[in-house]
């Protein structure tokens, strides 16, 4: 009986890898095909499909399964974190987009009611359509300039918005006005994306220029590090999930959410 060449274990390890690899890539193009197949059969006689279609780089619904899971995962996820602080409350989402977080907010966070304010009216025609429900309304406005009456809202959300406003300071005094006393916001960035990856961004924050700029009208009670757990690079390798923010995992958030509560001072008093 002869003996095994050992000699040749290197290169069988190195088919096996191979193999792997290959059936890996095998999965992900059919994941992709189908995903293409559902998009076909979503987007070909519905014009709001083609609409979320044609927007899908600025716009989502997680709702439908046209969007790559993990990036639809990573979306819902916010919501469903948020609506952990909702039930019962006066909500207000703004920049809620195509409305499928409004419906979280007021389905599963269990909120008194909720409105969603969006200054695209295609996104709010949308909504209305697709994610209506008896305690949620929507509305078209800018997301600085709501129309809301002051002191009206308990809690505001409002995700991947402050990063595409030119006036940043405007949209903080604005949720300050439409909060009650104490009222809570929950709002979220991305973390250190450069502006030449993300086209409908004006600005970008790290974790320090996010925490000052939302103190100017609020005592950020909690900070969490959300990950996408895709290979985004603006992941850095991270499984996809919200924890709260530390000092050692805070360069490795793809964003960040903070919770925060509505400082009692008039605007002359703010801190700068």
């Amino acid at each position: 009986m002869s003996e095994p060449n050992h000699g040749e274990l290197p290169e069988l390890d190195r088919l096996r890898d191979a193999l792997r690899a290959s059936r890996q890539t095998i999965g992900r193009l059919r994941d992709r095909v189908e995903r293409l197949e559902r998009t076909v059969d979503l987007v070909s006689d519905d014009p709001q499909m083609k609409w979320l279609y044609r927007n899908r780089e600025e716009r989502m619904d997680a709702f439908v399964p046209i969007f790559a899971p993990l990036r639809a995962a990573f979306h819902l996820a916010r919501y469903e974190f948020a609506a952990r602080y909702s039930p019962g409350k006066v909500a207000a989402d703004i920049a809620c987009g195509t409305g499928y977080g409004c419906r979280v907010l007021a389905e599963r966070g269990r909120a008194a009611s909720v409105t969603g304010i969006d200054v695209s009216r295609e996104a709010i025609e949308y909504a209305c359509s697709r994610h209506a429900a008896d305690n949620v309304r929507y509305q078209v406005a800018d997301a600085a300039d709501t129309g809301l009456d002051a002191t009206s809202v308990e809690l505001v959300t409002s995700f991947e918005t402050i990063e595409h406003l030119a006036d940043d300071v405007a949209l903080i005094d604005e949720f300050h006005r439409i909060l009650v006393a104490g009222g809570l916001l929950i709002c979220s960035t991305p973390n250190g994306w450069p502006l030449e990856i993300a086209r409908h961004h004006v600005r970008e924050y790290d974790r320090q220029s996010f925490v000052e700029m939302l103190e100017r009208r609020f005592v950020i009670e909690e900070m969490f590090s959300q990950n996408s757990g895709s290979d985004f690079r603006y992941n850095y390798g991270q499984p996809a999930g919200i924890i709260p923010t530390t000092r050692e995992n805070e360069a490795t958030a793809e964003c960040f959410i903070a919770v925060a509560r509505r400082r009692p001072s008039s605007p002359d008093s703010a801190s700068a």
